[in-house]
């Protein structure tokens, strides 16, 4: 009797060890290291994320927030938004594009940020640029 008792306990063990196995990291994923160079002036921070979860910072002494999805089906581009609640128009990337695409295996990318007129069909727009944004991946 003793152990038709204990395989059910072995098996509910095992289960959850293969459970937990397939997801090493529970809490987050993956970190970014930003950085913003602008009119304003310069913020930087780190965030902990998970992947398939939007992760945002608010930078307060520019006015900036930077948003970044990264799927875990596609683990090879990071979709970036930069947006403002102080300086109207801003912020696009070129081509007035509100968010761009990256990929998280660079050592470090910057890129610029615009604040101006989303793009809108075949117009060529011309924003002033505003600054750069830096950005650092880390798997976990």
């Amino acid at each position: 009797m003793r152990g038709n008792i204990r395989n059910p306990i072995v098996a509910i063990l095992a289960l959850l060890g293969t459970l937990l196995s397939g997801s090493p990291v529970l809490a987050e994923d993956y970190s970014v290291d930003y950085g913003v160079e602008s009119d304003a002036g310069r913020d930087a921070g780190t965030l902990t994320c998970r992947f398939d979860q939007i992760c945002s910072a608010k930078m307060e002494s520019l006015g900036l927030n930077v948003s970044f999805y990264l799927s875990r089906h596609d683990p090879d581009r990071v979709s970036v938004h930069l947006y403002s609640y102080n300086v109207i128009g801003c912020c696009f990337f070129a081509g007035a594009a509100d968010a761009i695409r990256i990929e998280p295996h660079q050592a470090l990318s910057r890129v610029s940020f615009y604040k101006g007129v989303r793009a809108r069909g075949a117009l060529l727009i011309e924003n002033e640029r505003v600054g750069t944004l830096y950005l650092r991946f880390h798997s976990r």
